[in-house]
């Protein structure tokens, strides 16, 4: 497509791997908290300015450390995005420029919560 390498961007990182711990431990999978704040919210909460994108992924994994967080996990969760028209979108998204990551594990359930900040 032609589309130049998105930023890392720390602010957005910080607000991805705080809604993917949030939602690990109020164990719920949602774009919106339970209070009903949406990704710019939560940004702006933390100061940032404008609207931010978001693609999220819950998946479980056989209970135990070792079978939690891994580079193949983290690739898993990348393609499902990719193949998933509205995440396809957020990733492929020509205004975009910049990008946070953000993961939460739970060794005691086995759930794993990745979220993408886009902006």
């Amino acid at each position: 497509m032609g589309l130049p390498l998105l930023g890392e961007d720390s602010l957005l990182t910080q607000s991805a791997q705080s809604h993917a711990e949030d939602m690990k431990d109020r164990n719920y999978y949602a774009h919106l908290t339970p209070e009903g704040r949406t990704p710019t919210d939560r940004f702006a909460n933390i100061g940032g300015q404008g609207g931010v994108g978001e693609n999220i992924m819950l998946q479980s994994q056989s209970i135990g450390i070792s079978s939690i967080l891994s580079w193949g996990l983290v690739e898993n969760f990348q393609k499902s995005w990719m193949y998933s028209n509205g995440h396809r979108a957020n990733l492929l998204n020509p205004h975009y420029t910049r990008v946070g990551y953000g993961i939460g594990s739970d060794p005691m359930t086995g759930k794993v919560y990745a979220v993408q900040n886009f902006q």
